[in-house]
């Protein structure tokens, strides 16, 4: 994984809501190692160790936990780049929601966004990336504004469920119902928020496809600006070209990227992964997608992924769902109305599952 970074107009929407209560968001920008003229500047990324500072230096002057749910009554649609925007114009909730986890690297790539279905209710879930120790206030923040801006935009319509934290039950769970607007489960596996599937197909009377193209062309080019090619990515490119001829070593990866396995060590350690942590997320990706493939045997797919026997993958795919591959296969290719680019999975799978 390269560097993660968040845009820098969220901070500025954290400085506001310090600045609303009392706090000097100057100074406490500063201690995070923030210069407040970054604020303003939509093109400027923030590290996400940064960003992490000063949430822990707002929670202290804060005092409350709650005080990540609150930024959401400071945020303005610029806080986003084009993303609130792109939203607005879709034509369903689900298209949406689907542009929310499209795109959801503009606001932050610290954090993976998956929307999965799940018998009458669809999930987004908020999962940090493997090796970044996410501020669960971050997280709060981050759905609370979600949940506040598409109740804004569609007041008319009730959606959402419920919302899901990472964190102990507090002993007085009103202010947090409050904040959100809708009942809080706490001591989740996962951050989410929970929606109901019927009004997610509705045509909305904001949705303009015209508008939305567009948008969707400003929200790839800028996504092309922040992830130019990396050394994670030609890692993964290795891989999946050595698995096919079984065990896929690090010392041949390293070599047929010219460098040495120490070096290559190092490098991925500075970008917060590790050469098993890609062969393991490269086997997972390419395991959905082959176990998709209907002629394709549940061995075959075994020894395209380059497991040594059958009982190696099976450990392996058990790890990554709760399943076993034939059983995650018939769930896979059962029939079932669903809508469009949404995977249906099982509750546990979805629970287990980091991208």
């Amino acid at each position: 994984m390269s560097e993660v970074h968040t845009i820098a107009t969220w901070a500025q929407a954290v400085s506001r809501a310090l600045d609303a209560e009392g706090f000097a968001s100057t100074d406490l920008l500063r201690e995070a190692g923030i210069d407040p003229a970054w604020l303003a500047d939509g093109e400027r990324r923030i590290p996400v160790a940064m960003m992490s500072r000063l949430w822990r230096a707002a929670r202290r002057v804060s005092g409350d936990d709650c005080f990540g749910l609150r930024v959401a009554r400071h945020c303005f649609p610029t806080d986003f780049h084009g993303l609130l925007f792109a939203i607005q114009s879709s034509v369903t909730i689900a298209e949406a929601l689907q542009r929310v986890v499209r795109y959801s690297a503009v606001v932050t790539t610290s954090a993976n966004l998956e929307l999965i279905e799940q018998g009458s209710r669809y999930r987004l879930f908020y999962r940090p990336m493997p090796g970044v120790q996410a501020e669960q206030i971050a997280t709060e923040a981050l759905i609370a504004c979600a949940v506040r801006l598409t109740r804004q935009s569609w007041a008319e319509m009730e959606f959402i469920t419920a919302v899901e934290l990472a964190r102990p039950r507090p002993a007085d769970v009103r202010p947090w119902e409050n904040l959100l607007g809708c009942p809080v489960r706490f001591d989740a596996p996962c951050n989410a928020i929970e929606y109901a599937a019927q009004p997610l197909a509705q045509v909305l009377r904001t949705g303009n496809r015209e508008v939305a193209s567009g948008l969707d062309r400003v929200m790839n080019a800028y996504l092309q600006r922040l992830s130019p090619p990396d050394l994670a990515g030609r890692v993964r490119d290795a891989i999946v070209r050595q698995l096919p001829h079984g065990e896929v070593q690090q010392g041949v990866v390293a070599e047929a990227l010219g460098m040495s396995v120490r070096n290559l060590h190092r490098h991925l350690q500075k970008q917060a992964t590790s050469f098993k942590e890609l062969l393991d997320d490269s086997r997972r990706r390419l395991a959905f997608d082959y176990l998709r493939e209907a002629e394709c045997s549940v061995n075959e797919v075994c020894y395209r992924l380059g497991f040594n026997e059958p009982s190696s993958f099976n450990r392996a795919f058990r790890r990554w769902t709760g399943e076993t591959p034939g059983q995650w296969r018939r769930h896979a290719l059962q029939p079932a109305t669903r809508l469009p680019g949404v995977r249906r999975e099982q509750q546990r799978a979805a629970l287990e599952l980091a991208v």
